[in-house]
């Protein structure tokens, strides 16, 4: 008989809750509804144990109950007036040391049962009516049950859990029938969910094993402390899941315990988890918050955190908002940051530490407010106490350690060459790899929260520059910290971050670098890293010019050992020292810029010769070392660009002293457009009353032509080096702004052409018309501008969307309207407005030319004389037949006798001795001409021919004869492309008329299109196919390679192909360029029928054969026999292999075919039509006219 009341307990309740009582059901959501889980009274059992002091605790699961047992301290009479009542549970609700708070914990088991079963040691009872406890008569005994209970392990290890404890509590849960609706499986699914750390919160409760009565499925949960270290927690796990082995997790435990107004013995805790080797932190993700076990409030805290919270009744989440939980938060974060301390001893901040936990806890803080103040308060503790690892992992004070930005430099502070240059710097933090997790939140938390001096670099470089040279030991490690330095440096060069081709972020860390890497590589090219072929570390570059090269290959001088690169170096490291630290081989272009070029640059007008006295030899070899390279480099702009600075051009001076200026103020004798330079660039004579008056001069000077002339120095080639050629400045041709902003110049117009010294000229004519010179600069700019005129004025199209077109002057035109600075016949200058070029002077002018378009852009008026001497030029451009017929009429209308009539009369034929010119009797011979107006369109046109074109394809007959093509189309073609304006055929042979064209076939190139085709009179006829047919592949593969190589882009009225010595083909620019895109249709899509060529192959072989008389292989023009089809009266709808007649809608045009719809779209188009049928290809419509 036990001790507990349990009569009184029960006549109590019945007073207290007899509506409980009398209607338990109607309350069950009460008692039980406040998780959310219905399985959650797991915990709520383990929370009773934990309680009670258990070290040990057993699930067994049956299909009908489960079984708990514990040992801890055995019921008495307030735990079951507790398990019975409700809000009367026996916990200190003034202290955390106990989990449950309201008495309502084992209430949730009513989810699954009526009457609770409780054995612990001598007391029995059952609770009916969720709060009667009943007295058991029967008994157990607890001592042979405790000692009969044993488990075998999947390892084959049996435990007896309970074997040397003191006291057995067991809880029977019968499941009950009514409306469970599957919850008995809820309870095992949550046993099987139990993970290892699910007793790192607990005081008491050591280990935990579950098992499936019926499957036998099971595992066993314990953890394990440290004697010689209290925080270490080692947390296993075994069972079927695992085999014969045990997952395992270590955890170092940190607890907080405090006093707080609302509750003694208050605790927070946090546990971070270790790896097996127990030297570096593991970052968690989704963590829970636990309250002893773990709540359904989730974070992204990186490790464990645990409090005593005030929840909500079914404890699965905390109470919110709540003041206590919010000091219990607070203190939280002061352990953590007391962590810290500890986890330094241990060695366990790490930069991986700080990325992936610390930065991570922030990341939630921002996110989830779960810690708030965290990031100030870990701030404050490593500004505070030296926390922060270094490279080597020591640690140090913030005020200690730099940032090395990129981080590769903090890898060659401890390097004994670099030494000198980490002047004043104590050491780098821990910080690399940048593909790592929060690289860039860590970079921005050491510069801007810890305030961490950067150290980038533009900064290291600049240091670099100030070493002392010194020498390497190849064979030492020495060396090969310096190719681990030009590793460094090339993966950091300006061409890799410009161009992206290395694994590059975009964050502040990056900008970092790019925008610092221009000023650095200036400091590393002067910084002594270069290593010589002496082994010495000597700079790139000295005052920007080369102190190193890649190797000799000059031919006027050779470079010391000292000045070339180390051959180790240069072929390992080529990319940097080319691209970083721009070290280029020593050739003549080295030589000059650095030896020839050097002295021309020192003092203006002043040439520093080895010997000024006799400097012609010196300076000769000098200038034609210059040209050379032009000629072997064939970069002309890259010299002249050399040479820009330098008084390197020999000019004339009036004293004859000899004097040297730079290019681009030299002018030669005749500028591109043909003018005379010398009077263009004549400086202005100042007037005798103008002597304190300063005259605008032109600052060029003239070249010495007679002493390069003298030396053999070709002023053609000198001009390369940039001398002025042309006064003209032709601008820029294009806008790149917006709407009307953007522009460009259509045709020859040049918007901003400019010429140099026009306006001093324009203004020194108009003051001083009576000078000789002035009237020959008028004479030279009015033949500069007629030359250029075209780039005077013209069209500029505006917009890149809804473009206009519109007529523009450029502002050269205006200035040579406002001046008076032409010369009329009596001398006088007159501005050009208003003015017929036949009011100019041509003692000063000289003839006109021919272009009066071009006088008519200058703005130059057309009046009667313009139109008089149009005529005048029109008959000069006569031929002399017409000019004979001209004379002779013009002579009658006159009443004017020839001067010598019977030669007039030999030149004339009979139709023209009436003195009458018959314009219809006059037969003109001019080869016809047909101009490309639109190369992209004309190639789609050809385009869409081949696709639709017929093979060439043959008929069985009595011989091999070609049935393919139409011939009626073919001559259409080929006569109409050489039937000139006069309507007369013209031969492309012999180039004169033919009243009988032949058209005759270029060659046989396996496909039927008409451009393929000539038109030849019938001499030439016989002549080209004599010469086509002695060899035909090789006479077709040498045609197609002449008409391939034949440029249309270049302006003619006809092309020539040479056939022999004797005779050539000739043709127009439209047909050469349709052939041409046939060619390449063919090397495209290849012979339009390969399977045909077999079948003709087959059928040469059965024609050899037969016993018929000798006959030829007629594949050619006019011996070609035009095959009538016969209509086969099986045929009702067309299939491959039929041979078919259709017509081409709209021209009329027939073909003739036979059907093979694998190689053609237009054939296949024909598959299942029948006669009469019309057919759509590509816009295209065909009419089947036959089918045979």
């Amino acid at each position: 008989m036990g001790k507990i009341d349990y009569k009184a307990i029960r006549e109590y309740n019945k007073k207290m809750y007899l509506g409980f009582i009398l209607d338990p059901e109607k309350h069950e959501a009460l008692l039980a509804g406040h998780y959310s889980e219905s399985n959650h009274f797991i915990y709520e059992l383990l929370q009773n144990a934990e309680d009670a002091g258990a070290a040990k605790v057993i699930f067994e699961y049956y299909v009908d109950k489960l079984i708990f047992y514990h040992d801890g301290k055995p019921f008495d009479q307030a735990d079951v007036k507790g398990v019975a009542s409700l809000l009367m549970g026996t916990k200190n609700r003034e202290s955390a040391q106990t989990i449950g708070k309201f008495g309502m914990g084992f209430k949730s088991v009513y989810k699954y049962t009526r009457q609770p079963i409780i054995y612990s040691d001598d007391e029995a009872f059952r609770i009916g009516n969720y709060l009667l406890p009943i007295e058991l008569e029967e008994k157990w005994n607890w001592h042979k049950e405790k000692s009969m209970l044993s488990y075998t392990l999947n390892s084959g290890d049996v435990v007896i859990p309970f074997d040397g404890s003191k006291h057995l509590t067991k809880f029977i849960i019968p499941f009950s029938e009514e409306g469970n609706k599957g919850r008995p499986k809820e309870v095992l699914q949550k046993l099987e969910s139990l993970d290892l750390e699910i007793l790192l919160f607990l005081s008491h409760i050591k280990k935990l094993f579950w098992i499936d009565k019926k499957s036998g499925k099971h595992a066993m949960i314990t953890i394990e402390g440290n004697k010689q270290d209290k925080n270490l927690k080692t947390c296993r796990i075994e069972g079927t899941d695992y085999g014969k082995n045990e997952k395992i997790a270590n955890y170092l435990k940190f607890t907080k315990k405090f006093n707080h107004p609302k509750m003694s013995d208050a605790e927070v805790s946090i546990a971070y988890r270790l790896n097996n080797r127990f030297n570096n932190i593991n970052e968690m993700s989704g963590t829970n918050i636990w309250v002893y076990f773990p709540t359904r409030d989730i974070t992204e805290l990186p490790f464990l955190i645990h409090g005593s919270f005030e929840t909500a009744v079914s404890r699965e989440k905390l109470m919110a908002p709540s003041e206590f939980n919010s000091d219990l938060f607070d203190k939280m974060g002061d352990l953590i940051c007391e962590s810290l301390l500890e986890l330094r001893k241990r060695k366990l901040i790490t930069q991986m530490f700080l990325r992936k936990v610390i930065i991570a806890s922030f990341k939630d803080e921002a996110e989830n407010h779960t810690i708030p103040g965290l990031r100030e308060k870990i701030t404050k503790v490593f500004l505070n106490e030296n926390l922060l690892p270094d490279k080597n992992g020591n640690y140090k004070h913030t005020d200690e350690v730099s940032i090395a930005v990129p981080f590769g430099i903090a890898d060659f502070f401890d390097k004994p060459i670099f030494e000198e240059s980490f002047k004043g710097i104590n050491g780098f933090v821990a910080f690399n790899n940048e593909r790592e997790s929060n690289f860039t939140d860590y970079y921005l938390w050491l510069k801007d929260d810890l305030h961490l001096n950067v150290f980038n670099l533009e900064s290291w470089a600049n240091m670099l520059s100030n070493i002392k040279t010194q020498s390497v030991n190849t064979e030492k490690s020495e060396f090969k910290d310096l190719k681990e330095f030009y590793a460094f440096v090339s993966d950091n060069r300006e061409s890799i971050y410009n161009t992206n081709l290395k694994f590059i972020r975009s964050g502040l860390y990056e900008r970092t670098i790019r925008d610092c890497l221009g000023e650095a590589w200036k400091y590393l090219r002067q910084a002594p890293i270069i290593l010589n072929a002496n082994d010495e570390l000597i700079p790139a570059y000295h005052k920007d010019l080369a102190n190193i090269y890649l190797n000799s290959s000059s031919e006027y001088k050779s470079v010391i050992a000292s000045a070339i690169v180390n051959a180790k170096i240069a072929r390992e490291f080529m990319p940097v020292l080319t691209d970083g630290f721009n070290i280029i081989g020593f050739n003549n272009y080295q030589y000059i810029r650095e030896k020839v070029i050097k002295k021309y640059t020192k003092i203006e007008n002043t040439v520093d010769f080895d010997n000024p006295g006799d400097y012609k030899e010196e300076y000769i070899e000098d200038i034609q070392q210059i040209l050379k390279l032009i000629n072997d480099t064939h970069d002309a702009d890259q010299i002249a660009n050399l040479v820009n600075d330098a008084y390197i051009i020999k000019v004339t001076t009036d004293d004859g002293s000899d004097e040297f200026c730079k290019p681009n103020n030299v002018y030669v004798d005749t500028s591109r457009e043909g003018i005379d330079l010398t009077i263009y660039y004549a400086q202005i004579p100042k007037k005798d009353d103008e002597e304190d008056a300063t005259a605008e001069e032109f600052e060029v000077y003239y070249l010495d032509t007679e002493f390069y002339n003298s030396q053999g120095i070709s002023i053609k080639k000198l001009e390369q080096l940039g001398l002025i050629t042309t006064p003209v400045v032709e601008g820029i041709r294009y806008g790149g702004g917006q709407g009307y902003e953007y522009w460009t110049a259509l045709g020859e117009y040049c918007p901003k052409i400019d010429v140099d010294g026009l306006k001093t000229n324009l203004i020194y004519i108009e003051n001083n018309p009576d000078d000789e010179l002035a009237k020959k600069k008028s004479g030279e700019i009015l033949k500069l501008l007629l030359g250029i005129s075209d780039k005077l004025s013209g069209t500029v199209r505006r917009r890149k969307t809804n473009p206009y077109e519109e007529f523009e002057e450029s502002s050269v035109l205006n200035s040579i309207k406002s001046y008076e600075w032409l010369y009329n016949k009596d001398g006088e200058t007159c501005s050009i407005v208003g003015m017929s070029k036949y009011d100019l002077n041509t003692s000063i002018y000289g003839e006109l030319i021919r272009d009066k378009e071009a006088y008519k852009r200058l703005g130059f008026i057309e009046t009667q004389a313009d139109n008089r001497a149009d005529t005048f030029d029109m008959v000069y451009s006569l031929d002399k037949r017409d000019k004979s017929i001209l004379l002779r009429q013009l002579a009658r209308e006159l009443g004017i006798q020839v001067t010598d009539p019977d030669k007039c009369e030999d030149d004339l034929s009979e139709n023209e001795e009436d003195g009458v010119f018959d314009q219809n009797a006059w037969i003109s011979t001019d080869f016809p001409t047909r101009k490309v107006r639109n190369l992209d369109s004309l190639v789609e046109h050809v385009r869409q021919q081949f696709f639709c074109a017929d093979p060439v394809t043959y008929k069985k007959v009595l011989r091999q004869i070609r049935v393919s093509k139409n011939h009626k189309a073919v001559r259409a073609y080929a006569i109409g492309m050489y039937t000139n304006d006069g309507d007369i055929k013209i031969c492309q042979m012999c180039k004169q008329s033919t009243e009988q064209a032949e058209v005759t076939a270029i060659a046989n190139y396996g496909i039927e299109l008409d451009q393929l085709n000539l038109c030849l009179c019938p001499n030439c006829a016989a002549k080209y196919k004599m010469m086509r047919d002695a060899n035909r592949e090789n006479f077709k593969n040498n045609m197609k390679y002449a008409i391939r190589t034949l440029d249309i882009c270049e302006e003619s009225n006809e092309y020539e192909i040479e056939l022999n010595s004797e005779n050539s083909l000739y043709f127009t620019q439209i047909h050469i360029a349709e052939i041409q895109a046939i060619f390449d249709l063919l090397d495209e899509y290849g012979l339009p029928n390969d399977e045909k060529e077999h079948e003709g192959k087959e059928l040469s072989g059965t024609l050899n054969n037969s016993n018929t008389h000798s006959r030829r292989d007629l594949l050619y023009d006019e011996d070609e026999i035009a095959i009538e089809a016969k209509d086969n009266e099986r045929i009702h709808t067309v299939v491959d292999g039929n041979f078919i007649v259709y017509k081409k809608i709209g021209t009329g045009e027939c073909k003739e075919t036979t059907v093979n719809s694998k190689v053609y779209p237009l054939q296949k188009a024909f598959i299942g039509k029948n006669k009469g049928d019309i057919v759509s290809l590509n816009g295209q419509e065909y009419e089947i006219i036959n089918i045979m």
